[in-house]
């Protein structure tokens, strides 16, 4: 599924929202990324892949940014909710 433009404003709103305000996002494919900058370097923490129309599945980022899947799948908001809440660890400032 394609990525439309508005969907990593919308998550990069949810985040800031939610205080997590040293998190950026970028498109790459189907994937919404969210990463940080740390020693100006790009890190890698989570991403959201397009699977539906509605509907994402979360990655998440190991220690050395490569990505691991994981059995969640829901819409943008449930997955935000989740990792904000479940995840926040992989979300936190250096």
């Amino acid at each position: 599924m394609k990525i439309d433009p508005t969907e990593k404003d919308v998550l990069e709103g949810i985040l800031e929202r939610k205080g997590f305000t040293h998190l950026n996002v970028r498109k790459h494919g189907n994937h919404l990324v969210i990463y940080s900058v740390e020693d100006d370097e790009k890190v890698n923490r989570a991403r959201l892949t397009k699977v539906t129309a509605q509907y994402y599945q979360l990655g998440m980022a190991d220690h050395r940014g490569k990505w691991e899947s994981t059995p969640f799948r829901g819409t943008m908001d449930e997955m935000v909710t989740l990792l904000t809440n479940d995840f926040a660890f992989a979300l936190a400032s250096w």
